[in-house]
């Protein structure tokens, strides 16, 4: 114990003197709730503020109350456009075209086609052109009722069943995206915070030829691995703890009723996020080194290592967009705990069980790997990094 104490106090000495991965780890901590905090400020800016929209009016003169409906509706001429927003809106090109025969057709009960062009794949667009089509429907249908009621019809008679939606969702349970989103940054912040100590320990200690003088120790390389695991896991766990409080702090400071949704933050559900974070960082660590003592140089470790990186963003947004969650997806690392987080977040009961399995796998799969790479420092290749 006194040898493995020594190696771990070794370790946490290297780690904590090496400010690039002080700064990485902050860099995880940081960048997730600054992330989170501009996107939501932006959507609840867009959903409690109605802008002004400017597109240009072809034959706007064959349909004025057409036009007169869409200008009330804050769809404006491109000709009203405030001089520091015409750059913008004349890039964008919004073009509705109403044809000459549009009076004739309307008095005639005929159907009048207008042409609404803009390019669609504009994202800036997307809110603009669902408003637009949406105002031009409104307006269709205002016509079609007065149609029927000059021929002395219900207009009701078009429509024989009428649905009523119960909504029984809550504003916690709203928050599965938002709440998927925070679980993918918690779990990021491990990767990425243990991302250089772990390249730094494992392909830089070989580059400073310190490996070979560690491992011809009367020390068995399952020790060696252990301290450098635990001193990794470390570094990760705080960062993720840490995130994890910064992001829920963000998200409860933010002011989401104005968009329908509402999380839940209590004690309990901090310390059960918090224990599942520890196995978490056991088994981002031993994956960084395992793959990092793959690699024949620092860049290279570096490469591997953020391939892997991938993984907590993948699999939680995955699963966010997923219809239909197979059970299995509830025992498996990184998948299992993102739903975890997503539930305890929105409020709902802990299940146990999946609770218990997917930190067991979790564990199984660390520990398997934990006694691979002692087992591959023995081998020259490893240690060397010969092909």
């Amino acid at each position: 114990m006194s040898v493995f104490k020594g190696l771990v106090v070794k370790e946490f000495r290297e780690a904590f003197r090496d400010r690039r991965a002080i700064m990485a780890a902050l860099f995880a901590v940081v960048s997730g709730p600054l992330i989170m905090a501009a996107v939501f400020m932006f959507q609840i800016e867009e959903a409690i503020e109605t802008k002004d929209s400017y597109i240009e009016y072809v034959g706007a003169e064959n349909a004025p109350k057409l036009v007169e409906f869409l200008k009330a509706k804050q769809i404006l001429s491109i000709e009203n456009v405030p001089e520091k927003e015409a750059e913008k809106w004349q890039k964008r090109q919004v073009v509705l075209t109403i044809p000459e025969d549009f009076s004739e057709n309307m008095s005639q009960g005929k159907t009048v086609e207008i042409t609404l062009k803009a390019d669609y794949s504009n994202k800036n667009l997307g809110t603009t052109l669902k408003h637009i089509e949406g105002i031009i429907a409104a307006y269709s249908s205002q016509v079609g009722s007065v149609r029927l009621l000059m021929r002395g019809i219900d207009p009701r008679i078009t429509q024989p069943i009428s649905i009523t939606v119960q909504d029984t969702a809550t504003p916690e349970s709203k928050s599965g995206l938002l709440m998927g989103i925070v679980g993918m940054f918690i779990m990021m912040a491990l990767f990425t915070a243990s991302m250089t100590a772990s390249i730094d320990t494992s392909a830089g200690e070989r580059e400073r030829h310190s490996l070979e003088l560690i491992l011809c120790q009367p020390v068995s390389t399952t020790k060696i691995v252990l301290s450098k695991v635990a001193c990794v896991s470390v570094y990760a766990a705080i960062a993720s703890v840490l995130t994890m409080f910064a992001m829920t702090f963000t998200m409860t400071m933010l002011p989401l009723e104005k968009l329908g949704i509402s999380i839940v933050v209590d004690p309990l559900t901090m310390i059960i996020i918090a224990a599942m974070i520890i196995p978490l960082a056991y088994l981002a660590s031993i994956a960084q080194l395992f793959f990092a003592y793959r690699a024949k140089s620092f860049k290279e470790a570096q490469s591997y290592l953020s391939m892997i990186l991938i993984l907590p963003m993948l699999v939680p947004m995955a699963i966010t967009f997923m219809p239909h969650k197979p059970e299995w997806l509830n025992n498996l690392p990184l998948a299992g705990h993102s739903i975890i987080m997503e539930e305890l977040y929105k409020g709902q009961s802990l299940d146990v069980m999946a609770f218990v399995l997917t930190n067991i796998a979790t564990i199984v799969i660390s520990v398997a790997m934990t006694f691979l790479l002692a087992k591959s420092l023995r081998s020259e290749k490893v240690v060397l990094a010969l092909n």
